[in-house]
């Protein structure tokens, strides 16, 4: 049975930290020592650990912002993949109550495994907006922006949610 855990600092199970590093590369992630952080202080921020019966496959983190819910980090354990588990969380983050969902991903002409990232996000509900220029700001000094693109799960006025995303997520002014 699949299960969504809030987590916090005390409460993450060992190897979810290292699943996490790997991964996302270092311009696409914050500290671990900041996702603990955000987990034990910020009531807008959600860690959630994936299990499914008894073990940890995974995690989730998403914000619940003013205008949307954003899934900031999605990972799931190489173990794990390929066999739903994925799209059953998507669909879950979905439809838990709140603002429609967005993430970032990827653009499609980057490679195969972002068409294919962005083929399960649509399977699991979401829509692409390629023609929107979107730009990931930088997670730290020294780290590139990051051209991606969004998805959401219903209408979302985009201009806004960039400018929402900049400067509650990245800290940045658009």
């Amino acid at each position: 049975m699949l299960r969504l855990i809030p987590a916090d600092s005390a409460t993450v199970p060992s190897g979810i930290e290292e699943l996490y590093t790997d991964a996302f590369p270092p311009e696409e992630r914050r500290p671990w020592s900041d996702i603990l952080r955000l987990a034990d202080t910020d009531p807008r921020f959600n860690l959630y650990i994936i299990y499914i019966d008894l073990i940890p496959v995974g995690l989730i983190t998403v914000w619940n912002l003013s205008q949307a819910r954003y899934v900031e980090h999605f990972a799931i354990h190489p173990s794990h993949r390929g066999a739903g588990t994925g799209l059953e969380v998507i669909r879950a983050v979905i439809n838990m109550p709140g603002a429609p969902l967005v993430l970032e991903v990827e653009p499609a002409q980057t490679g195969e495994l972002a068409r294919r990232r962005i083929a399960f996000y649509t399977r699991a509900g979401l829509t692409a907006h390629h023609s929107f220029a979107y730009i990931q700001p930088s997670y730290g000094p020294g780290l590139p922006e990051v051209p991606l693109t969004l998805m959401t799960s219903a209408p979302l006025p985009l201009d806004s949610v960039t400018t929402l995303l900049h400067s509650e997520i990245y800290g940045k002014n658009s």
